[in-house]
């Protein structure tokens, strides 16, 4: 039966992180800390929180058109011209009445306040609240992704800062060995028992691994300052950081499927898509329904002219009403978009199901990964006690001067890399092990703000 591994393997390391100002070279950083400090700091986080904010605000009656709108309006005009009016007087003498004036001024007031409401719109505004209900959900899932995605971010980068600082003091231990192994070659040198040659052989040795020290150091450097970005503190910031392995629980096959298609934010962005196409088919088909309107309007409207034979009108009251609209043909608009609106549903429901059967594949290529990590972790173990006694046995027969320097210095080799491949297989174990989390979502359990 198939099984993963969700946490690692017990060990503990500490190692040393990069130079800089923050924090001192002694103080630890976990892991729980750079994550909270990213949570804190972290600029797209920050983005996506005011996204959310905003979807928020959008969701209430008067965003969709479920609310009546009052408003108030007002209108003053003043105008002075040369005025020339001839008036019919329907007798046959005179037949027209002329009016020719200068400066004639006409004077307009007008205010009133109107109030609408519609009564009927074939459920347009229910599912017009329903769409901004499905963004705010799509946003929050959004930050959940982004959230998720920065974790896995910032686990990575730990767990690579924790195997290149381990390396780094390995290496410095063999340097440390191969210093003590020249200045052992020095004595015999000085007691006729080695050549100058067997020397400098041994001091070129200790340079590349220096060399290799600093390509160690260059690398974890560089990896500090994007770990410290995502965090959004100073790029300088040193810290030591302590990675904790323990011995995993185990998950069935099945059960790490229905986590990821339970729990991951993409997979619930997904269903939420398809919530908003169902919701844009109904939209649509409401424009098939009458819609019916009330209004009514309360003003005052007052006109004063010099040259009309109406000197003065003046009004103060208030109009009540219904309208009726129902679309007839409109070109088959409405059809057409009703078809497209299904089209997009299907659309919505093949890509959830391409998501998920994505993600449900990438789930069991990790557990699979995890696996193998586990088995090779194992024989590593198992060889690293042969790989110490052969070192032990060698150094001490060129020490008796029963194995040459080429030898040691191989047999050195071997342990270092024996003891690397180890560390780097139990932090392969937690980077997958983060990997795994992020897509059953189980981090943000831990971490949800």
């Amino acid at each position: 039966m198939k099984k993963i591994i969700i946490l690692g393997i017990l060990v503990q390391i500490f190692v040393l992180g990069a130079q800089g100002q923050e924090t001192t070279s002694n103080e630890l950083l976990t892991l729980d800390e750079a994550i909270d400090k990213t949570i804190a700091n972290n600029k797209d986080l920050k983005i996506q929180r005011n996204l959310v904010e905003i979807s928020y605000n959008n969701v209430f009656r008067g965003n969709s058109g479920q609310a009546p709108t009052i408003s108030f309006a007002a209108d003053g005009k003043f105008s002075q011209n040369q005025a020339n009016i001839d008036i019919r007087t329907f007798q046959e003498n005179p037949a027209l009445v002329t009016i020719d004036a200068e400066g004639v001024q006409s004077t307009t007031l007008a205010a009133g306040v109107r109030a609408d409401y519609l009564l009927i719109g074939g459920f347009r505004g229910k599912y017009t609240y329903k769409l901004l209900e499905n963004e705010q959900s799509i946003s929050r899932y959004q930050q959940e992704a982004v959230l998720n995605g920065l974790i896995l971010g910032v686990s990575d980068l730990y767990y690579d800062i924790a195997k290149l600082q381990s390396r780094e003091e390995l290496v410095i231990e063999n340097v440390e060995i191969s210093r003590d192994q020249l200045r052992r070659i020095e004595n015999q040198i000085e007691f006729g028992q080695a050549t100058g040659g067997l020397a400098l052989s041994a001091q070129t040795d200790i340079n590349q691994e220096l060399n290799a020290l600093d390509d160690v150091r260059l690398l974890k450097n560089n990896l500090v300052k994007e770990l410290n970005f995502l965090m959004g503190i100073d790029p300088e910031t040193d810290y030591l950081v302590s990675v904790n392995f323990q011995d995993p629980p185990l998950l069935e096959t099945s059960e790490l499927k229905a986590m990821v298609l339970d729990e991951n934010p993409q997979l619930k962005i997904s269903d939420a898509l398809i919530s908003v196409s169902n919701n844009q088919l109904k939209l649509s088909e409401s424009a098939k329904y009458p819609q019916l309107n009330a209004f009514a309007d309360y003003g005052y409207y007052r006109q004063q002219n010099d040259a009309q034979q109406l000197a003065k009108l003046e009004t103060l009251g208030y109009t009540a009403g219904l309208s009726l609209n129902f679309l007839i043909f409109d070109g088959s608009r409405v059809n057409r978009g009703i078809k497209n609106a299904k089209i997009a549903i299907e659309n919505s429901e093949t890509q959830a199901s391409l998501v998920a059967d994505e993600l449900v594949k990438e789930a069991v290529k990790e557990q699979s990964q995890l696996l193998i990590l586990k088995s090779k972790l194992v024989r590593q173990e198992n060889d690293l006690a042969t790989f110490t006694d052969n070192f032990t046995r060698t150094q001490d027969r060129f020490e008796r001067g029963l194995a040459s320097s080429l030898d040691l210095r191989e047999a050195l080799r071997s342990l270092l890399n024996a003891k690397i491949g180890i560390n780097d297989a139990k932090l392969d174990i937690l980077k997958s092990v983060a990997k795994i989390r992020n897509l059953t979502g189980e981090i943000l359990k831990q971490f949800s703000e």
